[in-house]
């Protein structure tokens, strides 16, 4: 099942990469949405929500893009690390960060959904070695 939950994931990241957020069935309609440690941090519950709180999010950059580098399985816990570009909207500030994602699924779907900013704490929300 973990491999399984890996490959739910990659479909997810391979969409999101086309620009396309109309994935919502592999999504628990309570999915937890949480950005831990971003610098804006938030988090939600619902879809509807989800989506609007990482929209407020997206608005603060200019040109925000997130590459996944490695899918890691951790079981029910999929870890994906990423590297992040952008610039911040009123400071201009260029940004390169590695981040990472913590997916939570149960049953083929995602129940919860972690931005880390600190890869090292989401490895041990994952379930991994820091």
């Amino acid at each position: 099942m973990s491999q399984e939950n890996v490959e739910i994931v990659r479909g997810i990241y391979d969409g999101w990469s086309r620009g396309d957020f109309s994935q919502a069935e592999v999504f628990d309609p309570e999915v937890e949405f949480e950005m831990v440690d971003w610098p804006h941090a938030a988090s939600s519950r619902g879809i509807e929500a989800m989506r609007e709180t990482w929209l407020a999010s997206l608005r603060a950059w200019e040109d925000f893009r997130s590459f996944p580098m490695e899918f890691v399985d951790h079981g029910r816990n999929v870890l994906v690390l990423n590297h992040i570009q952008g610039r911040g909207r009123e400071s201009g500030a260029d940004v390169s960060a590695d981040t990472a994602t913590v997916f939570t699924l149960d049953g083929g779907k995602v129940v919860r959904l972690a931005l880390h900013w600190n890869v090292e704490t989401a490895r041990r929300a994952a379930g991994g070695r820091a």
